[in-house]
C-alpha cells in the first residue's frame, strides 16, 4: 500500500477544502501536504476519505505533538 498520497488524490483534497488548509483556513500553495487523518503508522489507508489537504506548517507540527 502506498504511503504517499498521488498527484491526483492531493488535486482531489484540494478541491474538496477548497483550496484551504484544514486546520488554519489559509489558502494553500503548491507545497500543500496531503495528511492522512488516522496516520498511516496506525494503519490508516492512503485514501480520500482518510485524507486532508494540510499547509506544511499545519502538518508539520501536527507531527510534532503526538
Amino acid at each position: 500500500m502506498r504511503r504517499a498520497f498521488s498527484k491526483r488524490q492531493k488535486k482531489i483534497l484540494a478541491l474538496i477544502s477548497g483550496n484551504m488548509c484544514q486546520k488554519c483556513n489559509l489558502n494553500l500553495n503548491k507545497d500543500f501536504h496531503g495528511d492522512h487523518i488516522q496516520p498511516y503508522s496506525k494503519g490508516g489507508k492512503t485514501t480520500l476519505i482518510n485524507g486532508q489537504a494540510l499547509c506544511s506548517t499545519c502538518n508539520l507540527k501536527k507531527g510534532v505533538s503526538r
